[in-house]
């Protein structure tokens, strides 16, 4: 310490002298000595001390006519005045004093050094902003003087920039003010064709850029007059020279320090205008790149934001529409004042340059304009005027290019700057914790691999509204469209498709705010629903003419659908008050053509061309469409089930389900063809899942209904309806080969058709499900039966009949009796066990129909070599025995019986008979129906009657030349008919009992008959069946019964018909016939005391003026009364 306080005091010794050699020596040891305290806090120490003599000094010295002690002494005031430890303990009178001499020193002095070492000390200072203002103006007038550079020294000119940069930190506001008056000194530089000058000078503009723009008014005066005498001249001339990037430079810097004052200078900016046209087009690369940088002046000139810039404060939730109303108030008067001119007039260049083959970084340098572009609009980039006239056109041009090797930093700015915009809406608002709006700010930045610096500018997203919803669709359509030519590859497909669909989502998250909003209006609505199924529309038809064999296109658009459908969800798209006309094309192509001609099936109806639907449905016929499509045009894809699984578990699960149904089923029938059995097959499994679901009882209400539950069962029949079709043969492949298929169908219909079995569904009470199913399937079953019988080569048309209809009818009959069996039957069972009343089961009557009709049409086609899984003549002989082994109610038994004589017959007759397996399962069958008919709950009669009804069987069996066939007959008859009195035995019969009888074999009938039953042999009739006559006469008086019925008619349908038509018809009673059978209750037991019997009456009862009144009267008794008194009978 003490050394350092000794040298300064001999450096104050030699710099008090008069001697200039000493005093040159004392400042070069003071020079010296600063150097050295800069790493020393000791000597800091020290100057700081004695910094009040030595400054009165060296500032007396600065004006030494020694060039040499001047400069010196200039070069230790700049440390003196630096150092913030000494600047610390200078007087505010010794900081004027050296403010003063320096500004004095610049402007008079005439030595070189002297001058740049004065600028130099200003741009060093460390003082206070106070003290600098209270010489702010002699200051500026020195920096102007040395900028002037009147002694033709550059340093000085860079040491007077240096000055204006550090003046311009210390006093923005003031610098700014006076800039018209130091500025234009530095700016002309820029047209120097000296390259450091003009270095300097756009150096020293970037670093104070804040200061001078936007420029003062004064400013923009002084430069326009600038510019008119000699500025624009300068420029054309520098680049008529070649010196074009210089040149274009200089007029960004020109045309931004216009500011608005360019406006009212139309002329003057034309004719700025005329050098970046001929820039613009330039061959070089980097002239174009300058251009656009340059550009960036012109931006700044002609973009102002008055309304967004007075904002300054973030408006709150509450008053942020209320905001968005004042802008689009204001956008009438910001147009009418040329501010859209003025976009336009920017956007004009850039959108050429995107949209032309130009080098990829000139693109990316147009770009960053346009980017900074959005920046200087601030939030008012959210109008919908810029965003038609600026945003739009370039993102478009962007992603009309695609994301190629070059590109794709071109196309992930733009996506990004979309998706930001988009996400301000639904992505990450702050409302909770601050109530504050947040504008979502894109930083767009850099590069081209490293070679090139970019400055980020943000852009400010403010949430949108639903008027941006068409922008917004329509990039997307942009993206697709690209994405979707021939020649792009599958990779920038996938890529561009994925990020179409997340944009999309969020989109759809943003519009559904909008319509749970209480706030937007029924047109509102109306009109953004109609934006996206027309946007779907447009997707789906106009891209697929040019794009049929993109696969992806097929994928991402079913994508799009489940999205809407499932982001908007069935409470706004299923509404019943919004509807739309059904416009899609594929449909009115559907009108003419019929593809279940072949059937009559009226309760089957489809979605019409421009018929009004709800959205939903107008989405889910577009969803079915582009299945449809997808199968087509590429049956070998993947379908991607899960997902098509999805949308159908979501479809029938919505509040309303009905309509959804209807037309799936509807559309199914539309096209009838084997490639859409997968659709079938997820249509089915969805409907299974959500008629299963305990929460989706609005689809089980739903199902109550007529059309529904017609719908249902007809979307059971579908595979089969398709198989059919003997168009369709030509178009599978051989049945080993759909095998596969075939089973999964059949699970699909087994899982679908158990569940509703087991749930009991009906539409009402009238009807039966398992009934119904059959009575379809009888129907569908007879018509193709009856195609093979009326064909005139019928070899040939059983070889065009598909054998997958054989294969799923049988499969499908195995299931309902299956079904059958431990649903009906067992509760038949219980039933008849508790001693309840029982009554014949419609759904056993057409299961057995369904199966005899199975069985026919399998005699009718002889399949010789059936496939794994079929099921011919013995598994279906199986399933039946099986079926029959569950059977105790007698109405049941004499059910099978009559629907399955035929067929039985028919097996029976063959002398050729099957192989042993299906002879075997025929035997088990048959003597299954002898132990059912033992078993009868309540006994059958095995009188007269009933052997008449099935001679025909007893016939064949009992003498059949299959002992395991005959021997149990026979066995069958010694303890059921030979134990009755049977007093008329049919003919056909008597040579087969003559033959057995006399072998010992059979055992004809008891020995006795007590007189009084052979007087009574008229009860016999009561074992007639329905569909047969029986008549006893033994005089003029006896009386003959005739039983008239329908197959059809029984007691537990006189209700309401069904929605499927199913008809049953009834014989009326007369007045008369009505009195006389009132008058017959009671009489339950015939005179011989035993069982049920037919009254009798005599002819005066039915004497009515005819002769034969009572035969007339008994023909048309009520049948169901006689079909049950004879049920009881046996």
């Amino acid at each position: 310490m003490s050394n350092s306080s000794d040298d300064i005091h001999r450096i104050k010794s030699l710099i008090a002298s008069d001697d200039e050699s000493n005093k040159s020596l004392g400042y070069s040891t003071l020079l010296h000595f600063q150097q050295h305290s800069a790493h020393n806090p000791s000597s800091i120490q020290s100057l700081a001390e004695c910094s009040q003599s030595l400054i009165c000094s060296i500032v007396t010295d600065v004006s030494d006519d020694d060039e040499e002690v001047a400069a010196q002494a200039l070069k230790c005031l700049g440390f003196m005045i630096y150092h913030p430890l000494i600047v610390a303990t200078l007087r505010v009178d010794d900081v004027n004093l050296v403010l003063e001499s320096l500004a004095k020193l610049i402007t008079t002095t005439k030595l070189k050094s002297a001058c740049n070492l004065g600028a130099w000390c200003i741009s060093v200072q460390q003082l206070g902003a106070s003290c600098l203002a209270n010489h702010f103006h002699s200051l500026i007038l020195a920096i102007v003087h040395a900028l002037d550079n009147p002694m033709g020294s550059l340093s000085t000119t860079f040491e007077a920039i240096q000055a204006v940069i550090k003046l311009a930190a210390q006093l923005s506001k003031k610098m700014r003010n006076l800039s018209h008056i130091w500025a234009p000194p530095i700016y002309r530089r820029l047209l120097s064709t000296d390259k450091r000058e003009r270095d300097a000078s756009e150096r020293c503009l970037l670093k104070i850029r804040s200061t001078v723009i936007p420029p003062s008014l004064d400013l923009s005066k002084v430069i326009v007059k600038d510019m008119k005498r000699k500025l624009l001249i300068g420029t054309k001339n520098l680049l008529d020279q070649g010196m074009k990037i210089p040149a274009i430079q200089a007029w960004g810097w020109f045309v931004r320090m216009l500011g608005s004052h360019a406006l009212k200078n139309r002329h003057l900016v034309n004719d700025m205008l005329k050098i970046p046209e001929r820039t613009f087009t330039d061959i070089d690369y980097q002239v174009q790149i300058a251009t656009q940088v340059a550009w960036e002046g012109l931006i700044d000139a002609l973009i102002h934001c008055p309304i967004m810039a007075s904002q300054k404060n973030t408006p709150s939730r509450e008053n942020f529409h209320e905001e968005q109303h004042k802008l689009r108030h204001h956008n009438c008067d910001i147009e009418a004042n040329g501010f859209s001119k003025s976009i336009k007039l920017i956007m004009t260049p850039l959108i050429g340059i995107m949209s032309s083959k130009c080098d990829i970084s000139v693109q990316s340098s147009c770009l960053n304009t346009w980017c900074y572009l959005l920046h200087k609009l601030d939030t008012f980039v959210n109008e919908p005027l810029v965003i038609k006239i600026a945003i739009g056109p370039i993102l478009e041009v962007i992603f009309q290019n695609g994301p190629d090797d070059k590109s794709i930093w071109l196309w992930n700015v733009g996506l990004d700057l979309l998706t930001d915009s988009v996400l301000q809406k639904c992505g990450d608002v702050s409302y909770q914790s601050t109530n504050q709006v947040r504008p979502r700010v894109s930083e767009v930045g850099p590069s081209l691999s490293g070679k090139c610096s970019w400055k980020q500018h943000s852009v400010k997203w403010l949430p949108w509204d639903i008027s941006q919803l068409d922008f917004y669709l329509s990039m997307i359509f942009v993206l697709i469209r690209q994405a979707s030519g021939i020649a792009v590859t599958c990779e920038h497909r996938s890529a561009v498709y994925e990020a179409a669909l997340k944009l999309f989502i969020s989109v759809l998250k943003g519009v559904q705010m909008d319509l749970t909003n209480p706030s937007v209006n029924y047109d509102c609505i109306m009109w953004c629903l109609n934006s996206l199924l027309s946007f779907m529309k447009k997707v789906c038809e106009d891209l697929y003419s040019d794009s049929s064999e993109n696969c992806d296109l097929y994928y991402i658009s079913i994508q799009f659908v489940d999205a809407i459908s499932k982001e908007l969800g069935p409470s706004i798209l299923g509404s019943p008050l919004y509807k739309f006309a059904l416009d899609l094309d594929f449909l009115d192509n559907l009108q003419s053509v019929d593809h279940v001609k072949h059937l009559n099936f009226q309760s089957v109806s489809c979605v019409s061309y421009m018929e009004k639907v709800s959205p939903l449905i107008y989405l889910t016929s577009l969803y079915f469409h582009l299945r449809i499509q997808l199968a087509r045009q590429f049956p070998n894809s993947d379908c991607n089930s899960q997902g098509m699984y999805e949308y159908f578990k979501f479809l029938f699960s919505s509040a309303d389900p009905l309509e959804s149904l209807l037309t799936c089923v509807g559309l199914l029938y539309k096209h009838v063809q084997p490639i859409h059995l997968n659709i079938w097959i997820i249509v089915a499994r969805g409907l299974k899942h959500s008629v299963d679901d305990a929460k989706c009882k609005s689809l089980q209400e739903v199902m109550s209904d007529s059309a529904g539950y017609s719908s249902l069962c007809h979307l059971l029949l579908y595979p089969l309806v398709v198989h059919s079709d003997i168009q369709n043969v030509g178009k599978y492949p051989i049945l080993s080969e759909r095998l596969p298929m075939l089973e999964l169908i059949i699970q699909t219909w087994k899982s679908l058709y158990g569940f509703l079995s087991i749930s009991e569904f009906r539409c009402s009470e009238a009807t039966n499900f398992s009934e119904d199913i059959c009575w379809l399937l009888i129907g569908f079953l007879d018509e193709n039966a009856s195609i093979l019988e009326s064909s005139t080569d019928i070899n040939l048309t059983c070889k065009n009949m598909d054998l997958g209809l054989l294969y799923l009818s049988g499969n499908l009959m195995i299931c309902i009796l299956e079904q059958i069996q431990t649903s009906e039957l067992i509760a038949g069972k219980i039933q008849c066990q508790s001693g309840g009343d029982s009554k014949i089961s419609c759904g056993v009557e057409n299961c057995l129909k369904f199966a005899a009709r199975y069985m026919n049409l399998l005699r009718i086609m002889k399949v010789t070599d059936p496939p794994t899984g079929f099921i011919g003549t013995s598994r279906a002989a199986s399933a039946l025995a099986c079926f029959v082994s569950c059977l105790h109610r007698k109405q049941d038994i004499l059910l099978f019986l009559e629907i399955m004589t035929t067929p039985l017959l028919q097996w029976l007759s063959n002398k050729e008979m099957q192989d042993e397996g299906t002879n075997d399962q025929l035997q088990l069958m048959w003597t299954e129906i002898l132990s059912c008919l033992r078993r009868s709950q309540p006994p059958i009669n095995f009188g007269s009657a009933f052997l008449k009804l099935y001679e025909p069987l007893f016939e064949k069996t009992l003498d059949h030349p299959y002992p395991s066939i005959s021997e149990p007959t026979i066995n069958f008859w010694n303890s059921t008919f030979a134990q009755q009195y049977i007093l008329d035995f049919p003919p056909s019969l008597l040579h087969v009992l003559d033959k057995l009888s006399r072998n010992g074999k059979l055992k004809l009938q008891k020995r006795s008959l007590p007189f009084l039953q052979k007087c009574h042999s008229h009860k016999e009739v009561h074992d007639a069946l329905k569909g047969y006559k029986v008549t006893s006469k033994q005089s003029s008086t006896s009386k003959r019964v005739e039983l008239l019925l329908d197959c059809r008619n029984h007691p537990e349908q006189k209700k309401a018909p069904l929605p499927l038509n199913l008809k049953r018809k009834r014989l009326e009673l007369t007045e008369h016939q009505k009195e006389v059978k009132r008058a017959q209750q009671g009489r339950e037991r015939d005179s011989g005391g035993h069982g049920p019997g037919i009254r009798t009456y005599t002819n005066l009862d039915f004497s009515q003026g005819h002769e034969d009144s009572q035969e007339s009267q008994e023909d048309v008794r009520d049948s169901e009364s006689i079909l049950q008194m004879l049920r009881k009978a046996i």
